[in-house]
């Protein structure tokens, strides 16, 4: 089978890394890739590919995604005057802008991988050719995105096949919209190497000397991951309860600058160290104490199970839907209130102070990681290929 990855972009994330990985499973079960960067200047991630992956970069403008502008009906009262108008304009443009790119070649399956309108777009657009077409669900589960845009179910219809991190909602969503019972909705983990990644010991030991037994936060900074929650609620362990451990926070982003304003205006300039983006995360995992994760809403949760892969127990918020699509009811590791920095605090100190409870988190989030493990994936992927319509 010949297989084209469309992602929105190849910069550093986790739906690359991700698409990292599916390249290789589907090239381990026999079947040709080929790679779509919509936006070329972002392609940090395109050296990691397997070299067998022929990579394309074809610009896709946003101003041209028809469905992108859907939400403006729901935001303005003439919206749902303007955006019949606009839908027709930007269709006929993205025809032409189509014919620009000369012969469209044929694939047996088309992924829409990054799950944005962009990569939608294209797959469902036919930009490329291909028998079979999949989009991926990484945000969270199929409610998720039909609550964030109903365009994303005109899109869905298409396609006709599915891939999902939860099946959280999909039930309500299906008895609500009669037009996408016939999807073939497949649910499926992103994989997880359960070897340790290549690690620096001698950084790994300068972190901690540097920085003792650390708490550790990996994921960008940006509004759905609030980080302001974990700041609150380090300063009510340090002011309230005397803790001594650091903080350490991995991750660039949008609200950066503002996180560390924050800390400074909290005086814990000391306690709380900004690392920004790092390639070398695995470090700060095996040099860590406890990992935390805070964000109002959580596709699956790709840092929880990375920290488990390090024996790192894990304290998150109650991100629906994907903190208890991995840990569970406080079954692989401790959930507190969304934005609620004081229950945090309390169930990071709980963590810290239990030798019993720290042990059985251990174990526990290596009894979880099974079900991520690279084969058990790759042979559910081998499956979900077989079904697709």
């Amino acid at each position: 089978m010949k297989i084209a990855l469309v992602f929105e972009s190849l910069g550093i994330g986790g739906i690359e890394r991700t698409g990292v990985d599916y390249a290789h499973i589907f090239q381990e079960l026999g079947h040709e890739v080929e790679l779509y960067n919509l936006t070329p200047n972002a392609n940090e991630m395109e050296p990691r590919f397997p070299d067998q992956c022929r990579i394309y970069h074809k610009y896709l403008p946003e101003v041209l995604l028809p469905d992108r502008y859907f939400n403006g009906v729901k935001r303005w009262w003439w919206g749902k005057y303007v955006y019949p108008l606009l839908y027709l304009i930007t269709s006929a443009l993205l025809y032409l802008f189509r014919l620009t790119m000369g012969r469209r070649p044929h694939y047996d399956l088309a992924i829409a991988f990054s799950g944005h309108f962009r990569d939608l777009t294209f797959v469902s657009r036919s930009f490329i050719k291909s028998k079979k077409k999949l989009a991926w669900l990484h945000g969270g589960s199929l409610m998720d995105n039909m609550v964030a845009s109903s365009a994303y179910g005109d899109i869905y219809r298409k396609l006709k096949n599915i891939c999902t991190l939860t099946s959280y909602g999909d039930a309500t969503v299906l008895l609500r919209n009669i037009a996408l019972r016939g999807l073939s909705i497949h649910k499926i983990y992103n994989p997880i190497h359960l070897e340790p990644d290549e690690t620096d010991d001698d950084f790994i030991a300068e972190l901690k000397n540097t920085y003792g037994d650390f708490l550790l936060m990996v994921g960008r900074f940006d509004p759905d991951k609030d980080q302001k929650t974990v700041i609150y609620a380090y300063q009510k362990l340090v002011t309230e309860h005397r803790l001594q451990n650091r903080l350490l926070f991995v991750g660039g982003g949008s609200t950066l600058e503002e996180c560390r304003a924050l800390v400074h205006s909290l005086g814990l300039d000391e306690q709380i160290t900004f690392f920004g983006t790092r390639q070398d995360v695995a470090n700060f995992y095996s040099a860590a104490t406890l990992a935390i994760h805070s964000s109002p809403a959580e596709g699956l949760g790709l840092v929880l199970i990375e920290a488990m892969k390090y024996r790192l127990p894990v304290v998150a918020t109650d991100s629906p839907p994907g903190v208890r699509e991995v840990l569970g009811h406080d079954e692989y590791g401790l959930i507190c209130q969304v934005g609620n920095p004081a229950d945090l605090a309390q169930k990071i100190l709980r963590m810290l102070n239990d030798p019993a409870l720290y042990q059985h988190y251990q174990e526990q989030g290596q009894k979880r990681l099974q079900d991520f493990s690279y084969e058990q994936i790759r042979a559910q992927m081998a499956e979900i290929l077989l079904q697709l319509k």
